[in-house]
């Protein structure tokens, strides 16, 4: 289980992960129960694709998100303490970013409706670009992208391995991402 997992997984066994947005429970209910959300089909327009290349022990990813119409992930690129945020993770902790993280195009910022705030937030297909130093000697590595597609509040995540001796990326299929 990977960190992001071990904290969906906590949070909502104890009903602190909320839909609507951190401290929203105040608000109003949740509207997506953790045991209503298997069986929600990919939306229409949906897609990520993961690529880049590896040289000298550093990788550029390249990361595109399909935002379908209506909908909006936030940003990476926000200074709030979002959950759902676009994330990208590593099993190996040896793998550190470099650089910025850039998106194209740029994110806007939105009103996001739950926590009542603007923040940079996609609200149609972007490429995520960002650098990482490899470890040394590095066979496979592997990492997840992980966001909550909003309003639709369903998180999703990709897995994918890099394999630096031969610079190939391979990803797995988009899956809604449920706690183990």
């Amino acid at each position: 289980m990977t960190r992001i997992h071990a904290v969906i997984a906590a949070l909502m066994m104890f009903g602190a992960l909320s839909c609507n947005g951190p401290g929203s429970r105040d608000k109003k209910p949740d509207v997506c129960p953790p045991d209503e959300l298997p069986g929600i089909p990919l939306p229409d327009g949906f897609d990520i694709r993961v690529a880049g290349t590896v040289a000298l022990q550093g990788l550029h990813l390249e990361v595109a998100v399909d935002v379908p119409e209506g909908s909006y992930v936030i940003s990476a690129l926000s200074d709030r303490d979002y959950l759902g945020k676009f994330q990208i993770g590593w099993s190996d902790s040896l793998v550190t970013a470099t650089g910025n993280l850039v998106e194209t195009p740029v994110s806007m910022p939105g009103w996001e409706p739950w926590d009542e705030v603007y923040t940079p937030m996609l609200f149609s297909p972007t490429v995520i670009r960002q650098s990482w130093a490899l470890p040394p000697g590095a066979d496979t590595l592997k990492g997840e992208i992980f966001f909550v597609l909003e309003p639709q509040c369903v998180p999703y995540a990709v897995d994918f391995t890099v394999v630096p001796a031969t610079g190939e990326i391979t990803s797995g299929l988009i899956h809604p991402q449920y706690p183990d």
